[in-house]
């Protein structure tokens, strides 16, 4: 049975579609799982910059289909310079399924 879950979370991939248009980033958080999972999932957002520091996140139920990339949400963010953004997105179905992944704009580490 061991194999079977590692198959399974090899078959689980958490990406960021990104476009960069000048300052202007467009993420897209993207999960493909090998199985069909009503998964809970959570986006959270901090930033900071001249203008200060804010947190935010946001969490709903998605259906995600087998083999079938789903995209999460899409935000569109307008950097100036010194500010920076680190968004973590979360997936889990609470049982078998635990994926997380963090993008962070330019220039973080």
């Amino acid at each position: 049975m061991p194999i079977l879950f590692l198959l399974a979370a090899l078959g689980n991939q958490l990406t960021f579609d990104t476009r960069q248009q000048g300052n202007t980033y467009t993420i897209v958080p993207v999960a493909t799982l090998a199985q069909e999972c009503e998964c809970r999932v959570k986006l959270t957002a901090m930033s900071s910059g001249a203008s200060g520091q804010s947190n935010s996140s946001q969490s709903s139920t998605v259906l995600i289909k087998a083999n079938q990339p789903t995209p999460l949400s899409q935000m569109q963010l307008t950097l100036s310079a010194g500010d920076s953004i680190t968004i973590m997105v979360s997936v889990t179905d609470g049982k078998e399924i635990h994926l997380e992944k963090q993008w962070a704009s330019p220039g973080q580490i």
